[in-house]
């Protein structure tokens, strides 16, 4: 897995996608104070998280996941950019403008809702920086571990060559081999 932590808020994004180790790894999200406990050492405000807003941060880290895999030319099914969308909905984000130009910013870091107010700043701003594409989930099926891509071409597809990029192609030499030898 890449160590590459991506630039600014975006960094937030990828750590919050990575709470879970998949597939049958440990999730720091997987109860509700745990969830409380890990917002609060990422930057929000929170005391205690209700079974829904729980279920609720669930949903939109898996659909973050889910959205990522298009940045890696994977044709992304079920909709996640229209599930992200409504599950972010109650995300406020003020207008501010100030001497180094506009940015939106969380109208408040409290509770679950502030925390995915400060995840939504985040991609809104990493859009204008264009670092947006760069937040990828690994290809492996087994892994989709986020990683940020720092290759030349933006054109990434595993959080690490070593691993997960060396299996992958090894598999799918394996197969054209079998493929080829059935031809034959």
């Amino acid at each position: 897995m890449s160590e590459q932590e991506a630039p600014g808020g975006l960094g937030r994004v990828q750590a919050f996608i990575n709470t879970a180790d998949l597939p049958d790894g440990p999730d720091e999200l997987e109860d509700p104070p745990g969830a409380a406990e890990w917002i609060r050492r990422h930057g929000g405000e929170t005391t205690a998280i209700s079974p829904v807003e729980h279920r609720n941060l669930i949903e939109v880290r898996e659909a973050l996941r889910d959205l990522l895999e298009a940045h890696t030319g994977k044709n992304v099914a079920g909709e996640p950019r229209v599930r992200l969308q409504k599950l972010l909905g109650k995300a406020s984000l003020t207008p501010v403008v100030d001497a180094f130009g506009p940015s939106l910013v969380p109208a408040h870091t409290s509770g679950v809702d502030g925390f995915l107010a400060l995840l939504s700043a985040a991609i809104v701003e990493a859009g204008y920086r264009g670092t947006w594409e760069r937040l990828k989930v690994c290809r492996a099926d087994t892994c989709r571990y986020a990683f940020y891509d720092e290759s030349k071409n933006g054109r990434g597809h595993w959080c690490s060559m070593k691993v997960c990029g060396t299996r992958e192609k090894a598999r799918s030499y394996r197969a054209r081999k079998k493929e080829s030898a059935a031809v034959e």
